[in-house]
């Protein structure tokens, strides 16, 4: 579980990372990035993530199994993130729900590339 620190935990948090930050689409989810600038918040950590699950996902079982699963995939990637201070929020789509595992690393890690904030892996190698 990522430390509270590494989180984003409140909503003008999320709504700023909506309205200012960029978006990248997949169809089982999507990838919010917002860089921060250093004198916004000086204090802050290098990235913080939030994931988001809609209600029409399901009941709090579901969306929690969702959101869990999210977060281990993106821990498998965390390592391999560029250095910088931003935001990211991952909103789950409904696919994700009934998506095998295999299936959640690829996603995340197709949206952390398509943001070009991952660094490059060795080929063939998608996950550890």
């Amino acid at each position: 579980m990522l430390p509270s620190k590494y989180r984003l935990r409140e909503n003008h948090d999320f709504r700023h990372v909506y309205a200012r930050g960029r978006s990248y689409v997949h169809p089982m989810a999507v990838l919010y990035v917002m860089l921060r600038e250093p004198v916004v918040l000086p204090e802050s950590h290098e990235q913080r993530i939030g994931f988001v699950v809609s209600k029409k996902q399901g009941n709090a079982v579901v969306r929690n199994r969702i959101k869990r699963r999210l977060r281990e995939a993106f821990r498998v990637y965390q390592g391999q993130l560029r250095a910088g201070k931003f935001d990211l929020v991952f909103v789950a789509r409904n696919p994700l729900k009934n998506a095998d595992w295999l299936t959640v690393q690829a996603v995340i890690y197709t949206l952390l590339k398509r943001a070009d904030l991952i660094q490059a892996v060795q080929q063939g190698v998608l996950c550890s």
